[in-house]
């Protein structure tokens, strides 16, 4: 199956079967005898069959959804006002209203799409008898050497596929006497000489293809500051209708088209001083203590600048239409009956749609040339400047709204399908989770899935739909949409760009204010939460510092681990994911109120840690769990055991941190690994490398995840085996790649015939076999000999039985080959290959 896919991503070609077989968990709808026998539990432990659930961080709320599914009331609950709105469409008008929902929703969203769309029809005109659903743009700037508009593009791919009869490219045509570039778009474009990936773009700086003068990226910034950066129309993405289904067809933009650009600009800004002075626009200044500010180094200051004038018209067009339809809607609607309810309920939806189309549709939205489609703006999670972007048709049928429109309705029917049939009514609020509004002791039940450190800045890029929101929903949400940004003082992130500029440093600061707020949360939560109350949390991060915070909060804040279950939340094998390195596990942690503190030696109950780390390390290994997954499984349980002893001091009285308990972890893992690889007496550096090609056999992955098995494997640091060290491992960007011997040898890392350059056992290993291959048996019989390789003690001989194992279950061909040459010399040297499972082998499988 995988070959499949891999050969059909390769060449483009559609499979005509979908070859991703298992179901999504959410698929599945627990049945009457399930949800009995957990109200059975529930009762035994609780004395009720239904207890509260509350979520106070509850972000999309998925959470609260799946215990609304089980018919549990639930309260649910999130500082950032976005997801507040998610929280609303997602848990309470489902449940209060349900597919009544779905026909108002059209009807409304129907009103304001038709009404715009008749005011803004002229602007994108068409020819006969096709759909426009893209418009690709260049942004440009001028070049002060020979006066050409440089179209900035880091290449001009249309359609990208692996094959050229299949592949559109543009190709820039260059004027003699004019300044202005025109484009022509070509099909095969390799057969007629063109080399797409030759952009004028490369590295932040741009270079003129006329007489090639380079701007580099600070004063292509300095441009854009001062408002001289302009949007150059190269590609016009349509579908010509027709009997049969409409396929892709690209072409240059016409006058009549140019013409309606900037017709579209000159009604802008006839409209803009009504639009202005009713608040329309979203003016509010993008933060300049952001941690990405790159809008602002772009010259995009306010969020209104996201978008060219076509647009930005687009937009506010969309929102004046919008406006007017939600006024009528609640023209006899009264404040907090059921007919406003249900009014505040449809536009909440329309606003949903309004904010879809605003993610595919401002400067940062891409041509995804692989996909023929446009891509969101906040796929990301950040604000990168695009050089070219795509403009989708917010008219075309089908598309643009209409689109955006159905996906809104899609999934408000799953939703209303997936929950029972009489659901509970949950509670939504909007507010932060260090002050709940319940009383002391009166939550059964807190489940959450807590922010990861600095993974997201949820509040930064949820401005990007706020200053939106604010303006279609600010009237109904008055208190909610109060803040000219969100709140971002009291978000529960580490955020540098909030300690910008003191004399300590950003980062460390901004790790000690998201220790210091979990753990005001976790108070908060043991205030609420009856005495038997049970508390869980969901956690994935992939660094023990992150897990070593979360456990000190938890524990400062009056809790104790009581279990941990790894969950597998990813197929395994997942096509998407394979060989990034993902985690494929979420860690649940349940914790319970500490009754009493019994502080620890560290002296005492370390062999007692070490002890509960092999019988989990043996557990999840036999359930499939491995590597980095199998890491983040077992920083559970240990931390649990440490959390009975805390405080932990040592005899000395100085107190022990978390991280130390997570560092017997790696211990153990590192014991286990070298004793199963029979390495035990390699050195820190080739036991290293040896767990990253058994760890990562596509020999590849992101770097933190290489990080994490790196130090479990070798007791050593991941940026010593860089090409900069020891040279076993090539760092690029997030990446990592793994070297065969060829490799490094072709780049002089080592050299067979200069033992000076072999300071290692991988090192010997990788010498031998080349001289194996180049020079035969006595040539590497001497090496072995000159090295002191051949004795009794050495690890040669063992280092080299596990590169070949693990070279052989790699699937990259260099090192298959290395395989073979280090069996075939341990066949000559007389030593026989000890078996070793492949990766991913076991008796059985645990599903």
């Amino acid at each position: 199956m995988w070959d499949k896919l891999a050969q059909a991503k390769a060449t483009g070609v559609k499979l005509q079967d979908n070859p991703l077989f298992w179901k999504r968990a959410y698929e599945h709808t627990p049945s009457e005898q399930e949800v009995s026998k957990v109200y059975g539990l529930f009762k035994e432990f609780w004395d009720v069959d239904r207890p509260l659930v509350v979520d106070p961080m509850a972000g999309g709320g998925s959470i609260p959804f799946e215990a609304m599914r089980l018919g549990l009331p639930v309260v649910a609950g999130d500082l950032n006002p976005v997801a507040f709105i998610c929280l609303k469409g997602t848990l309470e008008y489902p449940a209060k209203f349900g597919k009544k929902l779905l026909d108002a929703v059209e009807s409304f969203c129907k009103e304001v799409h038709e009404a715009a769309r008749a005011e803004l029809e002229e602007f994108f005109p068409k020819q006969q008898d096709e759909n426009i659903y893209a418009y690709l743009w260049a942004r440009t700037i001028r070049c002060s050497s020979c006066g050409l508009v440089i179209p900035l593009s880091p290449n001009w791919w249309i359609v990208r596929t692996g094959n050229d009869d299949e592949s559109v490219a543009v190709k820039l045509v260059i004027p003699e006497n004019d300044n202005v570039c025109s484009f022509e778009i070509v099909s095969s474009p390799k057969k007629h000489g063109l080399n797409p990936n030759k952009g004028t773009v490369k590295g932040g700086s741009a270079e003129c293809p006329r007489c090639y003068m380079v701007i580099d990226d600070k004063e292509i910034k300095r441009i854009a500051q001062r408002g001289q950066m302009g949007h150059q129309l190269y590609c016009v993405c349509v579908k010509n209708k027709g009997k049969n289904r409409a396929k892709w067809n690209f072409r240059a933009s016409t006058k009549q088209e140019n013409e309606a650009v900037e017709k579209a600009e000159k009604r802008l800004k006839e409209k803009l001083p009504k639009w202005l002075a009713k608040g329309f626009v979203p003016t509010e200044n993008f933060p300049e203590t952001a941690n990405d500010t790159r809008p602002i180094q772009y010259g995009m200051p306010r969020w209104c600048d996201l978008f060219n004038p076509r647009q930005l018209l687009t937009h506010l067009t969309y929102l004046e239409k919008f406006q007017q339809a939600k006024e009528r809607l609640f023209a006899d609607a009264k404040e907090d009956n059921e007919k406003w309810e249900f009014a505040a309920a449809v536009v909440t939806y329309g606003a949903m749609v309004f904010d879809t189309c605003v993610d595919y549709n401002c400067l940062i939205s891409l041509w995804h040339s692989t996909r023929n489609k446009v891509s969101h703006a906040m796929s990301l999670q950040a604000f990168p400047f695009k050089w070219s972007y795509a403009e989708w048709n917010q008219l075309v049928p089908n598309g643009g709204y209409d689109w955006a429109l159905s996906k809104v309705l899609d999934a408000l029917r799953e939703i209303v399908e997936l929950l029972p049939e009489n659901p509970p009514n949950p509670m939504v609020y909007c507010g932060t989770s260090t002050r709940l509004q319940f009383k002391d002791k009166s939550v059964p039940c807190i489940v959450v899935d807590p922010p990861y450190a600095e993974n997201v800045m949820y509040a930064e890029v949820s401005d990007f739909f706020y200053v939106w929101l604010k303006r279609l929903l600010g009237d109904v949400f008055p208190d909610v949409f109060k803040l000219t940004l969100t709140e971002k003082d009291e978000e529960v992130v580490a955020n540098p760009a909030r300690f910008k500029g003191m004399r300590k440093s950003a980062k460390k600061l901004a790790q000690e204010d998201y220790r210091t707020k979990m753990e005001a949360c976790f108070r908060e939560m043991h205030r609420v939460l009856q005495d038997d109350g049970i508390l869980t949390v969901m956690f994935t991060h992939r660094t023990a510092e992150a897990w070593s915070s979360l456990a000190t909060a938890l524990m400062n804040a009056g809790f104790t681990f009581i279990s941990s279950w790894p969950v597998h939340t990813e197929p395994p094998d997942k096509y998407a994911k394979r060989g990034k390195g993902v985690l494929k596990v979420t860690v649940l942690i349940t914790c319970r109120k500490r009754k009493v503190n019994q502080p620890g030696i560290w002296e005492d109950i370390g062999d007692e840690l070490r002890q509960v780390a092999k019988q989990k390390i043996e557990e999840y290994s036999k359930l499939g769990i491995s590597g980095p997954d199998l890491i983040v499984s077992v920083y559970g349980p240990v931390l649990g055991r440490f959390a009975d002893y805390y405080p932990v001091k040592t005899a000395t009285g100085k107190e022990i941190d978390p991280q130390q308990a997570l560092d017997l972890v790696i211990d153990v893992l590192s014991e286990k690994f070298l004793q199963e690889a029979g390495i035990q007496n390699a050195d820190k550096e080739t036991a290293a490398y040896i767990n990253l090609l058994a760890t990562f056999p596509t020999t590849q992955t992101e770097y933190e995840e290489a990080r994490l098995a790196t130090v479990f494997g070798g007791l050593t640091t991941l940026d010593t085996l860089d090409v900069k060290g020891y040279g076993l491992i090539e760092k690029k960007g997030k990446n990592i790649r793994i070297l065969s011997a060829r490799e490094r040898q072709a780049r002089g890392i080592i050299d067979p015939y200069n033992t000076k350059t072999l300071k290692t056992i991988i090192d010997n290993v990788h010498a031998a076999i080349l001289l194996y291959e180049q020079g035969g048996l006595i040539q590497t019989k001497h090496l072995l000999q000159e090295k002191n390789l051949d004795t009794a003690d050495s690890p040669f001989l063992d280092v080299l039985q596990a590169y070949a194992r693990y070279a052989e279950n790699a699937t990259d061909e260099k090192f298959n080959k290395d395989a073979a040459l280090a069996r075939a010399l341990l066949a000559a040297l007389e030593k026989t290959l000890e078996y070793a499972p492949k990766k991913g082998e076991r008796l059985d499988h645990y599903f």
